[in-house]
C-alpha cells in the first residue's frame, strides 16, 4: 500500500483559501453572521499570492512545513522582513489582511478534517502590526471636464463610450465593457441601471442600482438604440478601453498621474457630491473628512441638534454617492478618496 506523505505548506495555503472560498455569495450577509471569506476572484488572487509568499518564506528561513507549525512570532518576522524591504504601510496592510484570511482558511480547513482542529492554533496577533492611516496618498484623482473632453477627442468610438459610462454612470472599467442592455429600464421616474446577478461584471458581483441623471439619459438612449437586451453596449475588451485610454492622454497632454480609468469614476462622484450636497453640507463634509483624517470619530464636536441633522443628511447623500459607485455605506475613508476637496 501507498502512503501518501505529508501535504506541502504550499498546498494548505490552497486548501485553507479554497475553504473560505465564497465568491458569488453575498458579503453582506457573510459580515452580518461574522464569518470572514474571499468574495471576489481578485481578492482571491491576490490573497493567495500573499499568503504562499509568506509560506515559503517561513518555510526557508525557519524550517516551518505545515500551517500548524506556525507561532506569531513567524508572523511578527515576517512583517518585519517586509518592512526592511521598504514595502509601503498600504501594502503591508493588505498583507496583514491576507494572512488573517489564511488563518480563517486553516482553521475552517481543519474544522473539515475533524480531528485536525486539535493541531490548530493562532498565530495572527489580536492587533496589527502596521498602523491604519486615511489620510495617506489622498489626492484627487478626477478628471476635470476639459480632461475629459480632450480625452475623448483622442479615443475610437468604443472606448469613448466606456468613457461615457464610467463618467456618466460611475461605473468601473470591467463594469463599463461588460454591461448589457438588459440591465438598463425606463419608468415613470426616468431611467436606472439594475444589475441583479453582477458575478463577470461588478466587483464581487455585487447588486448594482444607479438612478441616471437628465443630462446623460440623451446619451444613454443612444448607447441603447438598436440593441438586444443581451447584447454588450461597447464591443472591445477592458484591456483595450485601458491602452485606448492611455494612448489619447499621451495625445491630449493629459497628465494620468495614476488616475488611468478610476479618474473617471472619482470625478462622477464629485459631479454627484454637486448634485446632490448643499453648500452647508459640503461644509459639514469637510469637517467629518477633517476629523477623520486625525484619527477622530467622525461625529466629533458635533453636538448641537442643528449640527446632528446636518451630520445625518449629509452622510446619507454621501451613502447615495457610495452605493451608485458600489461601495458600502458609510465608508469614510472612500470619502476622503473621492470627495475631499
Amino acid at each position: 500500500m501507498v502512503r501518501r506523505g505529508r501535504t506541502s505548506i504550499v498546498r494548505e495555503v490552497k486548501e485553507a483559501l479554497d475553504a473560505i472560498d465564497r465568491i458569488g455569495h453575498s458579503k453582506k450577509l457573510a459580515r452580518e453572521k461574522g464569518e470572514h471569506a474571499i468574495h471576489s476572484i481578485k481578492q482571491k488572487k491576490n490573497t493567495m499570492s500573499d499568503a504562499q509568499n509568506f509560506a515559503k518564506w517561513v518555510r526557508a528561513e525557519h524550517g516551518i512545513k505545515s500551517l500548524s507549525d506556525l507561532e506569531e512570532k513567524h508572523y511578527q518576522k515576517y512583517m518585519a522582513h517586509l518592512n526592511e524591504k521598504g514595502l509601503s504601510n498600504g501594502h503591508m496592510r493588505n498583507v496583514e489582511t491576507s494572512l488573517r484570511l489564511l488563518q480563517e482558511g486553516f482553521k475552517k480547513r481543519a474544522e473539515r478534517f475533524g480531528g485536525a482542529i486539535e493541531r490548530f492554533k493562532e498565530f495572527c496577533p489580536e492587533k496589527r502590526t502596521v498602523s491604519y492611516k486615511i489620510s495617506e496618498n489622498i489626492q484627487n484623482r478626477a478628471y476635470t471636464v476639459q480632461e475629459i473632453d480632450a480625452i475623448r477627442q483622442n479615443c475610437s468610438s468604443e472606448v469613448q463610450k466606456a468613457v461615457d459610462l464610467m463618467y456618466g454612470l460611475g461605473l468601473r472599467v470591467k463594469e463599463a465593457a461588460n454591461v448589457l442592455a438588459s440591465h438598463f429600464y425606463e419608468d415613470k421616474n426616468g431611467w436606472h441601471l439594475q444589475i441583479n446577478k453582477g458575478t463577470g461584471i461588478t466587483k464581487g458581483g455585487r447588486f448594482r442600482e444607479v438612478t441616471v441623471s437628465n443630462e446623460f439619459k440623451v446619451r444613454l438612449v443612444s448607447l441603447l438604440h438598436e440593441k438586444a437586451p443581451n447584447e454588450k453596449l461597447i464591443k472591445v475588451s477592458t484591456t483595450t478601453i485601458r491602452d485606448g485610454i492611455n494612448m489619447a492622454c499621451k495625445k491630449a497632454g493629459v497628465e494620468q498621474a495614476g488616475r488611468g480609468t478610476h479618474g473617471f469614476r472619482h470625478a462622477y462622484a464629485r459631479k454627484r457630491a454637486e448634485q446632490l450636497m448643499t453648500s452647508i453640507e459640503h461644509n459639514m463634509l469637510e469637517r467629518i473628512l477633517s476629523n477623520r483624517e486625525v484619527g477622530r470619530k467622525a461625529d466629533y464636536s458635533i453636538n448641537s441638534e442643528k449640527d446632528k441633522l446636518l451630520f445625518a443628511s449629509t452622510r446619507d447623500k454621501m451613502n447615495i454617492i457610495h452605493s451608485e459607485l458600489g461601495h458600502g455605506a458609510n465608508r469614510w475613508e472612500l470619502a476622503m478618496r473621492y470627495l475631499k476637496n
